[in-house]
């Protein structure tokens, strides 16, 4: 898991480092932490606001909760909707790894997208990273949307009824 943020520099070229204890996260999550794919990391664009970046296997997990949601909804074909999912999810998805600085290069489409320039955040969210401009971080986080947020998880933090007890003590 992913937590806090920081605020990194990107030079022109659209490299930036990424975070020492987003990477020692990252390493963690394998015996050998030397594997290539303890580097690895899988960049999305996420709906023209920010870039979010997953481990392998968290993308993957992410895909397979994607893959399962879908078949359960019977989504599959309805619409366009399922088919521009599948398109930023699949096709809008690219590897990379960090070198031995803790660096990636993110291509001028990637930064263009999310408007990346200069400085940018890296911002924890469980499983997956995000890469933010800073201006639009701080707009998102701010005026109406936080009476929002503050809705949301006041609902969500309320306890749930727990499940209704099995029979009357039968085996």
């Amino acid at each position: 898991m992913f937590f806090g943020r920081e605020r990194v520099s990107m030079d022109p070229k659209g490299r930036t480092s990424v975070p020492a204890r987003y990477r020692d996260t990252m390493r963690r999550a394998f015996r050998d932490p030397e594997d290539p794919q303890a580097a690895t990391i899988i960049m999305l664009p996420w709906f023209r606001q920010c870039l979010r970046a997953y481990t392998l296997v968290s993308y993957e997990r992410m895909l397979e909760n994607f893959e399962t949601a879908v078949r359960e909804a019977e989504f599959l074909g309805a619409s366009d909707d399922e088919s521009d999912l599948r398109r930023m999810l699949y096709g809008g998805a690219m590897e990379m790894q960090f070198d031995n600085h803790g660096r990636i290069v993110l291509p001028r489409h990637l930064r263009d997208e999310a408007g990346l320039d200069g400085e940018v955040y890296w911002t924890a969210g469980g499983d997956y990273l995000e890469l933010w401009n800073p201006d639009r971080l701080f707009a998102q986080e701010s005026g109406e949307r936080q009476d929002t947020l503050r809705a949301q998880f006041a609902r969500l933090s309320r306890p749930r009824p727990s499940a209704p007890a099995r029979g009357g003590g039968e085996p």
